[in-house]
């Protein structure tokens, strides 16, 4: 009995370690992480139809998940932006894939990656990047 109580402050010590957030985060069990927003035009740099549901699965499997396995988010949106040549007023549909991981170079060399990828393959000018951090418990 004796070994039970002197072991409850070293278990509650433990316990609470684990509920806690890491500094700066407001709640229990989170950590800071760099939040990514990849933007995705839809069309086809040269002028040709928009990607097949298809296509995107594709590039979502063979490209994306590779890099981040453990998740992320794919939402459709509609974009607009001007041309930087004809100074023409674009609009098309898009999709945006949001990954929370750890900002680490590994994370900052796959969302290169995936951009230069998405780039090449679709024949795009760009791809939108959007980043923050926040604090983050999955």
């Amino acid at each position: 009995m004796t070994h039970i109580l002197r072991a409850a402050p070293l278990i509650l010590l433990l316990a609470l370690g684990q509920a806690q957030a890491a500094p700066g985060c407001p709640f229990a069990g989170q950590r800071p992480m760099l939040v990514v927003r990849l933007y995705f035009g839809d069309g086809d740099g040269n002028g040709g139809a928009a990607l097949s549901p298809a296509q995107w699965q594709s590039f979502l499997a063979e490209v994306v998940t590779p890099r981040f396995p453990d998740g992320f988010t794919v939402y459709d949106a509609a974009g607009q932006w001007q041309g930087p040549k004809s100074r023409r007023m674009e609009r098309e549909t898009s999709r945006v894939v949001e990954i929370a991981a750890g900002d680490t170079p590994a994370t900052r060399k796959a969302v290169a990656e995936i951009s230069g990828l998405y780039r090449s393959k679709f024949h795009q000018q760009a791809v939108g990047l959007v980043t923050t951090t926040a604090c983050a418990k999955f």
